[in-house]
């Protein structure tokens, strides 16, 4: 073999080379093709080297990163201070070999990427710079937020009517309103309606989470919107007399490719909303109608209605406009969360229009299906 080399000319050092060269080219090759950042920084903090994903993730082109100082061009004024401090102690190989902090794309939002730091050596072992190797966990950060105040809302509002029910009970058991008839029946009173708030706590948190995990399938069918809207009015009728509001119904007979059940529940939530927040002797309407694109409801109501920078919000989970209020109720805070969650399942979108002390609009809507 080696005699086949020289025999063409190509010696030991030239084969070492053209092999440097190759691993090389797959090292470049990992570089720019991996899905984490990577920038190189020289002993001034001017950026060498950047990945390709990091053009990618905050929308620069590689000749306006190039030579430019990391600091004060790619990082949030409030943190380019501290980081520059880190990275001079690196320098100095007090290692930070993990750090993190937040860097900045091209339209000024800020990303947060866990960094992994190397120092860059020459030939002659002096430190020459830092290599950073990141990965953006902006969303894995949001999504365990949203996780820890979920968990969180969900103790408290666990921990609320079971205190409530505890405390009813301690006191019916311990037998000091034995003389007091009246008294006991409200305390049982007070127990049976936190335990009904706490059941549907509990199957609106498992139906919201089977729906946005996608674990249930959706059972469409023809159906008419108009006997929809009707079964829905129906399940509402007794609560709304109860509370004396008017229930009014404007629709028309469509064919829509939907799951019933759940639009049904759409419905009586949405219709349930309105009753509750709505003023004795005024009106709810429900109307449907035909547009281009599909079908639209609406639900509407003259109650106290919502905040401009509510209007957005509504639909997270928990969200309440009052929230006390709500909980006089019997309202979970799920309700519209799950509305949203069926809706976009059948290709639709829900919003709300309101004006204060007028009333709010909830309309959604149901695409044609599409053949």
């Amino acid at each position: 073999m080696l005699f086949f080399i020289y025999r063409f000319g190509i010696g030991v050092d030239k084969l070492n080379e053209i092999a440097l060269t190759e691993a090389n080219r797959r090292w470049q090759s990992l570089l720019d093709n991996v899905r984490l950042i990577v920038v190189g920084l020289n002993h001034a903090g001017k950026v060498e080297y950047i990945n390709p994903f990091f053009l990618t993730t905050t929308g620069y082109k590689l000749d306006e990163v190039l030579g430019k100082d990391w600091f004060s061009n790619f990082l949030p004024q409030q943190e380019q201070e501290q980081v520059n401090r880190v990275f001079l102690d690196i320098l100095q190989e007090d290692f930070y070999p993990h750090y993190q902090n937040a860097i900045l794309t091209k339209a000024g939002k800020e990303r947060v990427v866990a960094w992994n730091n190397t120092l860059l050596r020459n030939q002659a072992g002096e430190i020459i710079g830092v290599i950073g190797i990141g990965e953006d966990i902006t969303d894995k950060l949001k999504i365990e937020r949203v996780k820890s105040e979920f968990i969180s809302i969900v103790s408290h509002e666990l921990r609320t009517p079971l205190a409530s029910i505890r405390g009813a009970l301690g006191l019916l058991a311990s037998g000091v309103l034995s003389q007091k008839p009246e008294t006991a029946q409200h305390m049982l009173d007070i127990a049976v309606f936190d335990t009904e708030r706490l059941v549907r706590l509990v199957n609106d948190i498992l139906d919201l989470e089977r729906l946005e995990s996608h674990n249930v399938s959706l059972d469409r069918q023809w159906c008419d919107a108009a006997e929809l809207c009707q079964q829905a009015l129906e399940t509402m009728q007794a609560i709304a007399t109860e509370n004396q509001i008017e229930l009014s119904f404007e629709t028309q007979s469509i064919q829509i490719w939907v799951d019933r059940d759940r639009i049904v529940q759409t419905l009586v939530n949405l219709l349930s909303n309105a009753v509750k927040f709505s003023s004795p002797q005024s009106k709810v309407q429900l109307a449907v109608a035909s547009q281009a694109d599909g079908v639209v409801f609406h639900v509407s109501d003259r109650g106290r209605g919502i905040p401009a920078d509510l209007l957005e919000s509504v639909f997270e989970r928990f969200h309440q406009v009052d929230a006390s209020d709500s909980r006089q109720k019997g309202g979970t805070g799920l309700g519209l969360a799950i509305c949203r969650s069926i809706v976009q399942q059948h290709g639709g979108t829900i919003w709300v229009e309101s004006v204060l002390e007028q009333g709010s609009t909830f309309s959604f809507t149901i695409p044609h299906r599409v053949s």
